[in-house]
């Protein structure tokens, strides 16, 4: 398969015909979503040293997972949503 192949398509609504490539546009990094599952004995600020190089940052993990309960504990097999740091 050549990498610049096209496909023509057809707008059924207006009749139109244009080209669809056949290749997905790339992600980049930053988008895909990375997720991480805890293990016994994970914490928030233990997970913000791992993925961020400081423990300073475990309230990201906890936003953007809607931890509010007030401790840094995870409770085993959470999967976490891991936000970018940017």
């Amino acid at each position: 398969m050549n990498k610049y192949q096209t496909t023509l398509q057809v707008d059924v609504s207006k009749r139109i015909p244009y080209y669809y490539s056949a290749l997905p546009s790339p992600i980049s990094m930053e988008e895909v979503p990375f997720f991480y599952i805890t293990k016994q004995g994970d914490r928030l600020d233990t997970l913000s040293q791992l993925f961020y190089q400081t423990p300073r940052k475990w309230w990201m993990i906890a936003k953007a997972n809607n931890l509010v309960n007030g401790t840094v504990a995870v409770p085993e097999g959470t999967n976490l949503y891991i936000p970018s740091d940017v």
